[in-house]
């Protein structure tokens, strides 16, 4: 018999599988913004919270749910880091990890503006309301916790896309 686990993942973020993979994460899509120079934008207030995964601690939590399938089958888990993050701040350190990236010998260039915006007509409602989640039973059952924290994570994805990881 084949036992079944569902993870739940939140918002996953990192390094795409080749430097050309079209990702369209929210974060990778606002770090190519940034050292591309252009501001970011930021729907409404930015009070909006997620709940933002390293991809490397997406993929060990995926491995803890198999390692522990035979405790897990037939039930879904919520995986996730216990620090949600304003979007708003997400943007400020990705304005200033990109720039920090783009010009770490030299210096002068400010951080890329955060412009705040309406959200467009038709914006799905999960782009508009927080999301987090409390991963702590799937922290008992496995022991899996996550081990990448949101500035180093920012800084690997900075420097994966601008060719230095």
């Amino acid at each position: 018999m084949v036992q079944g686990v569902g993870v739940r993942l939140p918002t996953v973020f990192g390094p795409a599988a080749a430097p050309t993979a079209d990702d369209h994460g929210v974060v990778s899509a606002m770090v190519r913004r940034a050292l591309a120079d252009v501001p970011l934008t930021l729907w409404g207030s930015g009070g909006v919270h997620r709940d933002l995964l390293f991809v490397e601690d997406a993929a060990r939590a995926v491995v803890a749910a198999a390692d522990h399938a035979d405790v897990l089958a037939g039930r879904h888990w919520l995986v996730g880091t216990w620090r949600p993050t304003r979007l708003s701040d997400l943007f400020a350190a990705v304005a200033v990890a990109a720039v920090a990236a783009a010009v770490a010998e030299e210096s002068g260039r400010p951080p890329v503006p955060v412009v705040r915006v309406d959200p467009p007509d038709g914006a799905a409602a999960t782009d508009t309301h927080s999301f987090t989640v409390d991963p702590s039973r799937f922290h008992r059952a496995t022991g899996w916790v996550p081990q990448v924290s949101l500035d180093e994570g920012l800084r690997r994805t900075v420097s994966f896309l601008t060719g230095r990881a």
